[in-house]
């Protein structure tokens, strides 16, 4: 499958979710910058230039079809508010991994449900996944009471994964999987 060809516009009750653009770099470096909002994301960057730089390594792995990144917007502005990305695909096993952000201005909304409900649909519907995966930080109450809620289910404890701010960090591997059979 091509992924970097595929048509990707989706859109929910409140928002419509579109390939990212070098116009998004305000945007990346408004959600990036923000310590709270990148807690369990990586560390906030500090400058316009990293963000810019960020931005440019999404676009370039999109284009080489090694992953699907969304510019999450409101269906009233076209302005990014969060990012979606299918990521570390594998072709042969049908899955892939699913990360997320918002920037803070816009959570507890429930928009982040409809733009990641969307990007499931779409991994199942028109991509014919057959498994999504999630990592999420063992502290990020949100992510995983918004992954749950979305049914994935918790696989696996993975202790000190990532080592990020000088500690060592634990995270939780979820999964949700298609009831229907692939090609179906």
């Amino acid at each position: 499958m091509d992924l970097a060809n595929i048509p990707r516009d989706l859109h929910t009750r409140d928002l419509h979710l579109r390939p990212q653009e070098m116009k998004d770099a305000d945007a990346m470096f408004e959600m990036l910058s923000d310590a709270q909002s990148m807690k369990y994301w990586s560390h906030p960057v500090a400058d316009f230039e990293t963000a810019t730089k960020k931005l440019r390594e999404d676009l370039e792995s999109d284009a080489r079809g090694d992953s699907l990144c969304w510019a999450v917007t409101k269906d009233d502005s076209d302005k990014m508010i969060g990012k979606c990305i299918l990521f570390h695909f594998s072709q042969e096993n049908h899955r892939a991994e699913v990360g997320f952000i918002l920037n803070r201005k816009y959570w507890r909304q429930g928009l982040m449900h409809q733009a990641v409900e969307a990007v499931i649909a779409f991994a199942f519907n028109t991509l014919n996944l057959h498994r999504i995966e999630a990592d999420t930080d063992t502290e990020n109450a949100g992510s995983l009471a918004l992954l749950e809620k979305l049914g994935f289910e918790r696989e696996g404890l993975f202790r000190d994964r990532w080592f990020m701010e000088g500690k060592w960090l634990d995270s939780v591997m979820l999964g949700l999987v298609n009831d229907e059979p692939i090609g179906s």
